[in-house]
């Protein structure tokens, strides 16, 4: 940290101008659908999107209220003001007392600044980045008189409602450009279903699901491409996947052909299940695992590509994931892919429905790239504002 240089400005272990204490341990039977209190999770920790209750007693240093300074130092990770009312809060969570010497929103936005570079210098833990209680509390932590705290803490609270402005407009803006696209998206496999053979993607192709391994595999090293390939790609990526070590040796059957689709079969997310991606050409043997299924086509009336594309389209991944009861299916089946309807006009009309889909993929890069510049500006800003406040910089 910057030495800072300002008058009336101190560093101080953040041990001796705070209190840190952790909340209640408990076991999984404890939590409850229903309850007196409730719980609050590192999981849920920044969104309360799902609530567990509790009838545990509420120890008095237990719980949380309105306004109070919290850290979870686990999973989550980060600061917050409490605005949720009377909750008991996880041991993976510290309630923060900051003494009178202490401003607390001061001390909100100085975590807020320092909570990288502590998981960078101190974070311990290789899937589940934590940091101990010592670690935090010998921290140094710049302190200057309690009305400059104040003071800085007023004119970031004001910087920072004007940068939540700018952040909700662009989110709004990258909202509206992927709708945008999908709408666009639909209207043309519409136009082009008037004019188009209607058949099942069953009298297309054939399925085949992938391959299961363990780390006690022993056979044959090979790319083989996972769930976490997908992302936003069109294309395997090929050049960047994980060689992993199968059972046995990689059969003709399991390796992947140029023009083959892949889709998500299985997920823990529910919104990746039916995502797609193309084969390109690869001289390497790769195959896939056993959470995706490979769709090839049988049929030489219609293009690898044109197929893929309809697949990732948003109404073609609703049909292809509603279950019944229009809750979305936690299993993509090949059944449920080969009954799954598809329409497709002849050749030329492929290829002029991918030519539109090309164009309308730029302009649509374009927004979400200027949208994204934006958001990427906004943080770049934030930070910059509270590398200023802690050097004493901020005027």
């Amino acid at each position: 940290m910057k030495d800072v240089a300002k008058t009336g400005w101190e560093t101080r272990p953040l041990g001796e101008v705070c209190t840190l204490i952790n909340g209640r341990a408990y076991k999984k039977p404890e939590l409850l659908n229903d309850g007196p209190y409730p719980v609050l999770r590192v999981g849920n920790f920044f969104t309360n999107n799902h609530w567990y209750y509790s009838d545990l007693e509420l120890d008095e240093d237990k719980y949380c209220d309105d306004g109070d300074l919290l850290y979870a130092w686990s999973a989550s990770f980060g600061p917050r003001i409490w605005r949720g009312g009377k909750v008991i809060y996880h041991y993976h969570i510290w309630k923060v007392l900051p003494s009178d010497r202490v401003d607390r929103d001061f001390l909100y936005y100085f975590f807020d600044w320092d909570k990288e570079l502590i998981k960078k210098e101190q974070g311990a833990g290789a899937t589940m980045i934590h940091v101990s209680k010592g670690s935090m509390e010998a921290r140094a932590f710049p302190l200057p008189p309690l009305d400059e705290q104040q003071r800085i803490a007023a004119i970031l609270d004001e910087a920072f409602e004007g940068l939540a402005r700018a952040r909700a407009h662009a989110e709004a803006n990258l909202k509206n450009a992927r709708e945008l696209f999908d709408e666009a998206e639909a209207r043309l496999f519409r136009d082009i279903s008037n004019e188009s053979t209607e058949t099942t993607l069953g009298e297309l192709a054939s399925f085949r699901n992938g391959l299961n391994y363990s780390r006690s595999s022993q056979g044959d090293e090979v790319k083989v491409v996972g769930v976490g390939d997908f992302q936003d790609n069109f294309l395997i990526p090929t050049d960047t996947l994980s060689v992993t070590r199968i059972d046995g040796k990689l059969s003709e059957d399991d390796k992947l052909l140029a023009g083959d689709i892949l889709a998500v079969r299985s997920n823990g997310n529910r919104d990746l299940i039916g995502r797609t991606m193309l084969m390109p050409e690869s001289e390497e043997p790769t195959s896939f695992s056993g959470f995706t299924i490979r769709i090839r086509l049988s049929s030489e009336d219609v293009f690898p590509e044109y197929v893929c594309s309809y697949l990732r389209t948003r109404i073609a991944r609703e049909k292809l994931t509603a279950g019944g009861g229009g809750a979305n299916i936690s299993n993509l089946n090949q059944r449920i892919l080969s009954s799954f309807p598809i329409s497709y006009p002849d050749k030329d009309g492929q290829r002029e429905a991918l030519f539109r889909l090309e164009r309308l993929r730029e302009k649509s890069k374009r927004l979400l790239e200027s949208a994204s510049a934006k958001l990427n500006d906004i943080d770049d800003l934030r930070q910059s504002l509270l590398q200023k406040a802690f050097t004493g910089e901020l005027t």
